[in-house]
């Protein structure tokens, strides 16, 4: 060997070494953290225990491999578990050094051999989870852990410590909010504040008022339009003048900075300063909601356990952070079109949107989509302020068609007493949106309000099962109608509605009394129906209701 390579050979291996041990100090994302931050993975085997490092996420795709480097997690995509595509997938990652093969829940039974033979962690997905949203969860789950990873990327940041820093940039009292006014972090200068900054800061929120009187001027348009706005204020209402500027990730908002004017004006250098301060907080932000939205998830996953009926009620209710024997109520909203939610993403819009307003009205409740239906559990709800659960629905059903565009059916179900009786309140609310889809003039019920439209509906299906069970002479007049033209049905329906009241029967028949005597001597001799009889006309009037 020359001695120039010598030396590029000796300066390749010191950088690698140092690279090595740059590694090596680092603090490690493990095996153990992603488990704990994705209760939906489970472990099949781990030989080598869970401490031990997850350094980047692979998808391994059969039809064209990538390379396997030390430490990776491999997503089996599209290896089905029961083939030995699975125990050769699991070989070639413990030769490369990965900590672990994830598949799909099956019979991984070879897989396994192979991966306890080749000391590597074998871990499965639920089958009905799509890939897409496995990778998400484990990226979501590294990138919140504030551990770095091989990308570079940083820490997540401390939010209160970034708003002390924006304030000594800028100039002024700062509070950083979400997208919807709630308050992530503000400063803690000693200037004085005023009654508005003290009530969001008490609140951790916007209050309502001011919310509605920033909408009303346009703050919030010029805001999400990019400009620094400069906003004053009546001077009745006491407020400090302030600067505000969204931040963006690309065209996505963030959230926004706002400044209150201290005891120097805040003048062009402080606009300058802030526009740096919301380029800085935009990787700060999108931190935050990755590890936001990751607990959002993982609460979303064990709510469909319990919506479901599976798992055990404890453990539910650890994960959640909820005592189970305390109230609850679950609410469940649905398109009232199956063209208002087209895809995924609109769902997903949808979902946020109840999970904004649940946590807004309790802070530990969950929500989660099963098919096109969206549910959020409730905890504490009062079972005596049934009024307030309906105001909840109707918020959601109005904010979702005037800021989403997409009208939904809200169902309530009954307030239960205990955690383990929350999927028949669900079963309620899922009743309740059957009973709405029948009624056009009601997008919002709650299930003691629309008993008995839900009792009809259950009717129906019974009957549907049982056809033999309508009423012949129903059907013989429904025939005739058909064939001749004539309206006996209908005019069957208006009497007995009327309960045999002719005149008010005439009136909501818009028929002159004489003629509607007529047309029940008619379908009494067409049908062979005897309107004498109770039980006759009970039945026929069910008949009438359950099948229009």
């Amino acid at each position: 060997m020359s001695a120039r390579k010598a030396r590029a050979t000796g300066a390749q291996r010191s950088d690698a070494k140092r690279r090595s041990d740059d590694a090596a100090k680092r603090p490690s994302f493990t095996l153990g953290d992603l488990l704990s931050n994705v209760t939906v993975i489970d472990v099949v085997c781990s030989p080598a225990g869970l401490d031990v490092p997850v350094r980047e996420t692979v998808i391994y795709d059969p039809a064209s491999p990538p390379s396997i480097d030390p430490g990776a997690l491999v997503l089996g995509v599209g290896v089905d578990p029961a083939m030995s595509a699975a125990r050769d997938l699991v070989t070639r990652a413990a030769s490369a050094g990965a900590t672990a093969v994830v598949l799909k829940a099956g019979d991984v039974t070879s897989a396994r051999e192979g991966a306890e033979a080749g000391g590597i962690a074998l871990l499965t997905l639920p089958a009905e989870m799509t890939w897409s949203q496995a990778h998400t969860l484990i990226r979501t789950a590294h990138v919140s852990s504030g551990v770095a990873d091989d990308t570079g990327a940083a820490p997540l940041g401390d939010l209160f410590a970034l708003a002390n820093a924006f304030a000594a940039m800028v100039g002024g009292a700062v509070t950083i909010e979400d997208r919807h006014s709630r308050v992530l972090a503000y400063s803690s200068q000693a200037d004085t504040i005023d009654e508005p900054r003290r009530q969001t800061i008490l609140g951790r929120r916007v209050p309502d008022e001011w919310l509605a009187r920033l909408e009303e001027e346009g703050v919030f348009r010029r805001l999400w339009a990019g400009e620094v706005v400069r906003y004053e204020g009546a001077e009745d209402t006491g407020l400090r003048p302030r600067l505000a500027l969204a931040v963006r990730a690309g065209d996505t908002i963030l959230g926004s900075i706002w400044v209150a004017e201290g005891d120097r004006p805040l003048g062009p250098q402080a606009e300058e300063a802030l526009r740096e301060a919301a380029r800085i907080a935009a990787l700060h932000l999108i931190r935050h909601r990755s590890a936001e939205d990751l607990d959002r998830n993982l609460r979303g996953d064990v709510l469909r356990t319990l919506l479901e009926g599976q798992g055990s009620v404890d453990a539910i209710a650890y994960r959640l952070g909820i005592a189970a024997d305390s109230s609850f109520a679950v609410l469940a909203f649905e398109p009232a079109s199956k063209d208002d939610v087209e895809g995924a993403l609109d769902r997903e819009r949808v979902l946020d949107l109840v999970t904004l307003y649940g946590e807004a009205y309790r802070q530990r409740s969950a929500a989660v989509h099963l098919g096109q239906t969206i549910y959020v559990l409730l905890p504490g709800a009062d079972p005596t302020k049934a009024p307030r659960l309906l105001d909840v629905a109707r918020d959601i059903v109005e904010r979702s068609k005037d800021s989403l565009g997409i009208a939904l059916r809200a169902g309530i179900g009954s307030v239960v007493q205990h955690l383990r009786e929350a999927p028949r309140s669900r079963r309620e609310a899922d009743q309740v949106l059957r009973a709405l889809a029948t009624d056009d003039t009601a997008s919002v019920s709650d299930f003691e309000a629309a008993r008995t439209r839900v009792a009809l509906v259950e009717l129906r299906d019974f009957a549907a099962e049982r056809p033999h069970l309508r009423s012949v002479k129903l059907r013989r007049l429904l025939d005739h109608d058909a064939e001749h033209g004539t309206c006996y049905a209908e005019t069957l329906r208006f009497f007995l509605d009327a309960f045999g009241d002719i005149p008010r029967a005439a009136k909501a028949a818009n028929v002159h009394a004489n003629t509607l005597r007529y047309r029940l001597r008619r379908l009494v001799e067409v049908a062979g129906i005897n309107l004498d009889d109770p039980d006759e006309r009970l039945l026929l009037a069910l008949d009438l209701r359950i099948n229009p």
